[in-house]
This record gives C-alpha cells, sequence and structure tokens, in this order.
C-alpha cells in the first residue's frame, strides 16, 4: 500500500487553527485548496483576505465555498458507504477543478459530456450523477468569471483602505503611519536620510484671528508648497502645523538648501481671506534639519534633534533654517 502523505492535511488544520474557523468538511476542503493550489481563484481569493493581515472571517469562508464548492456535497447522498466514499472525493476534485480557473472548468465540462455519451443504459444513475457535475461545473464557469472580478475589486477595496489610512485627510500629505513606514523602509535599505522637521510661524494668531477654517485652508496651501518645493522628496504632515520633509541621502547641507529654498517661495506668497480678499499679511515657516544614518531608532533620535534645531530657529527670530 502506498504510503499516505498526510502534511497537507495537517497545514489545512493548522490553517483553521490560526485563522480561527470550525473544522468542518467544508472549511478543511477551503483550507485545502487554498494551500495545496494558492494560484487557483479559491487560493487568490484567501490571499487578497490574509495579504494585509486580516484573518478570514467565517462569512468569508461560507461565500467562498457557495461560489465555488456548495453543492458537491449533494451529489454524495447515497445508502451505499463506499459510493459515498468515491462521490465524495469527486465531489471535491470536481471544486479543484472549478476554482483552478473558468477555462479549465469549460474543458471538465466538455469532458465529462463526452464520457457520459459513453455509459450504458444499466448505468443509468451514473449518468444523472455526471450529468448534475456537468451542469455545475458550466455554473461554476460563470461564478469563476464573477468571482475573479470579485476579488479584484476587493483587491482595489483594500489598497485604497490601505491608502486612506496612511494619508492625512486635510493635506493630503503622508500621515504619521505613512511617515513611520517610509522611515523603516530607508532603514532597511540601509540609506542615511535627511529630515526637515518644519513648524508654521504664528500659527494660533492665524486660528485665533480668523477661525479655523481659514487655519485649515492655510494648512493646506503650506502643504502644497512644501510639497512642489521639495518634489520628489517625501513629505508627510508630522501632526498639527509641523510637517516632515524626508530626503534620502546623507547630505545635510543639501537638505537645509532645499528647505530654505521652500521658506523662501512660501513667504513671497501672498495670503489673502476668501470672503473678502483682504490681505493676511505674510506666511512663513520655521526648520530644524538632522541627519540619521543608522537603523530606524536612529530616524527617531534624528527628528528629536531636528525639533531642537527648529526651537532654536523660533529663538533665533523665525522664518529660517537650522540644523543640528
Amino acid at each position: 500500500m502506498p504510503k499516505i502523505d498526510h502534511t497537507p492535511g495537517d497545514d489545512a488544520l493548522a490553517f483553521l487553527v490560526d485563522q480561527h474557523l470550525a473544522p468542518t468538511p467544508e472549511n478543511y476542503t477551503l483550507a485545502y485548496i487554498a494551500l495545496t493550489d494558492p494560484g487557483s481563484p479559491i487560493g487568490q481569493m484567501v490571499k487578497a483576505f490574509n495579504s494585509d493581515g486580516f484573518r478570514l472571517r467565517q462569512t468569508h469562508a461560507d461565500e467562498i465555498v457557495r461560489l465555488h464548492l456548495a453543492g458537491s456535497a449533494q451529489a454524495s447522498a447515497s445508502p451505499d458507504h463506499a459510493q459515498q466514499d468515491a462521490l465524495r472525493h469527486q465531489a471535491i476534485k470536481l471544486g479543484e477543478a472549478a476554482s483552478s480557473a473558468a477555462a479549465a472548468t469549460g474543458a471538465f465540462a466538455r469532458e465529462l459530456s463526452e464520457e457520459a455519451g459513453t455509459i450504458g443504459g444499466e448505468e443509468a444513475r451514473t449518468v444523472k450523477i455526471v450529468a448534475r457535475m456537468i451542469e455545475r461545473s458550466k455554473s461554476t464557469e460563470i461564478d469563476l468569471n464573477a468571482t475573479a472580478s470579485e476579488v479584484a475589486a476587493l483587491r482595489q477595496e483594500l489598497e485604497a483602505a490601505r491608502d486612506d489610512a496612511q494619508r492625512d485627510q486635510l493635506t493630503g500629505l503622508g500621515n504619521r503611519r505613512a511617515i513611520d513606514r517610509h522611515l523603516q523602509r530607508l532603514a532597511k535599505k540601509g540609506s542615511a536620510r535627511v529630515l526637515g522637521l518644519c513648524d508654521v510661524d504664528f500659527f494660533k494668531r492665524v486660528n485665533d484671528r480668523y477661525g479655523h477654517g481659514v487655519g485649515d485652508r492655510v494648512l493646506k496651501q503650506v502643504a502644497s508648497s512644501l510639497a512642489n518645493a521639495c518634489a520628489p522628496h517625501f513629505v508627510g504632515r508630522w501632526g498639527g502645523e509641523e510637517f516632515l520633509v524626508v530626503m534620502e541621502g546623507g547630505d545635510k547641507a543639501a537638505g537645509v538648501a532645499m528647505l530654505d529654498q521652500a521658506r523662501a517661495d512660501l513667504a513671497k506668497r501672498e495670503f489673502k481671506l476668501r470672503e473678502n480678499d483682504q490681505p493676511m499679511g505674510q506666511i512663513t515657516f520655521s526648520g530644524g534639519v538632522a541627519v540619521a544614518t543608522g537603523e530606524h531608532a536612529d530616524s527617531v533620535a534624528a527628528i528629536h534633534r531636528a525639533d531642537a534645531a527648529l526651537y532654536r530657529a523660533k529663538a533665533e527670530g523665525r522664518n529660517r533654517i537650522c540644523s543640528d
């Protein structure tokens, strides 16, 4: 007797435990196909749910089973246990074939049709079983095409949700989470990075005099001005009226020069109230620059040094850039 490989079954059970799913026959079959054939629509759909750290919920598993495996077990109803086992195996194989691709399912249906024509009259019951399998495979072919579109749409939704989670809603710049991830990527690459921490001068006066609505519009304009002046380098909103500019490389002087040019560009702009065209006066920012060269912890330390340089720029009269 050939030796049975239990590894795929053990892996499927471990998958169910990790996903907090009950070890039902449907869930087991789903896990088995997803693990042994990750390129199939079932495998791709499971991967789409798991790719960003999400667990596969039972509702998701039920929907995948409905699309790819539902109805297969019905063909196995029989008082003969041996026949039940054979039909159950055949149903699982049908599910695997249906989940491989729409084209493969169509080919499978054609093959079954040809075989059905060769079966004699004394095997009419088997003919009915095969006929039902053919109909299910044709239906699954349609479901596969719909599922492929659903998986693509789900991927787009997940990408959009992930992007939204890393974007500041007011300015459209990256938020603290995006900044942290960007700095971690640079540290992982082993790249040095120049960090420029910028703070809008006298911003509290703008809010107090004109209101928070005007203050928000000022922040949007400052964010846009910084992003344009510092492109293609990363610019994110650190919080409140503070922004962080990240320039890959260790040239601190170049970072100071870039921020100083951005500062000068903003200082030249004329800000007016939208409601009555009243001049608001000059809007400026101060900045502090530091360099990080090692691991991510060095970025955190460099931001503290940039913050100290920023306060020195404030103390020296604002509207200027200082470095550590």
